[in-house]
């Protein structure tokens, strides 16, 4: 008996062995699948909002909020490292033709970039709008729900559209 315990202890092992990096493929998969979903849900806001007249930075104008779902890390999902909007962090991207850019990367994964056909920019508020910098996009960390605001506005007289956190 102990001689078919040992065989079926080391034919679990070696099972188990084979089974992970298939369970974490999937992992990485679902995570993936859902932040693209996401970031759809983001993109088409966007161009919603761009549909919209714009307005001069600091004035109200038509809005959209969208409350975008980071998954947490779980036995069923990959965590994301981040999620961010306006520009990938830490990389500067030169502005092109195709507009601006979503990115993501999934722990321990690439980042993945998703281009969108308008300038984005991040603004926050602190009595005044301020307008940050082409090359500082919003970056969520955090799982979770997470607001944005979009609106469309003239700045520098382009139509650009201004992400903003917590509705603000």
């Amino acid at each position: 008996m102990s001689v078919r315990t040992a065989l079926a202890v080391v034919l679990a092992v070696a099972i188990c062995g084979l089974a992970a990096p298939a369970v974490e493929d999937a992992r990485t998969t679902g995570a993936e699948r859902s932040v693209e979903r996401e970031l759809g849900r983001l993109s088409r806001a966007m161009q919603a909002v761009e549909s919209d007249d714009a307005v001069p930075v600091g004035h109200r104008g038509a809005r959209r909020v969208v409350t975008p779902a980071i998954p947490a890390a779980s036995p069923t999902s990959a965590g994301v490292e981040f999620v961010a909007v306006g520009g990938v962090p830490g990389r500067r991207h030169p502005k092109d033709a195709r507009g601006d850019v979503l990115a993501y990367r999934v722990a321990d994964g690439r980042t993945r970039v998703r281009h969108v056909p308008f300038d984005v920019r991040v603004a926050t508020r602190d009595g005044d709008w301020r307008v940050r910098p082409d090359a500082r996009p919003l970056v969520v960390r955090s799982s979770g729900r997470t607001r944005i605001t979009l609106r469309l506005v003239r700045y520098r007289g382009r139509p650009t559209v201004l992400v903003s956190r917590d509705g603000r």
